[in-house]
């Protein structure tokens, strides 16, 4: 009777453990994944333009991809500007 009384009462605080350790984990891979791919767009941002040919890459795939998009150049902005 003791033995399972015991069971009982650890029962309650090794599923808490369980279920932070679980949390904890999920948290750590979630930071893993993102420094991964950190790196991934690194490589990807180091990448010559030259070579996006050869993986049958876009410049604006890659913008997309990196998250950035290239500055438009806008005839009439400069127009614009120097009429002020």
């Amino acid at each position: 009777m003791t033995v399972s009384s015991a069971n009982i009462a650890d029962s309650p605080a090794n599923f808490w453990m369980s279920w932070a350790g679980a949390i904890w984990k999920g948290i750590l891979n979630q930071l893993a994944e993102r420094a991964q791919a950190a790196v991934d767009r690194g490589r990807l941002a180091a990448l010559p333009l030259r070579h996006l040919d050869d993986i049958g890459m876009t410049r604006a795939e890659r913008a997309a991809i990196l998250g950035y998009e290239a500055p438009s150049h806008d005839p009439w902005a400069l127009v614009a500007i120097q009429r002020l």
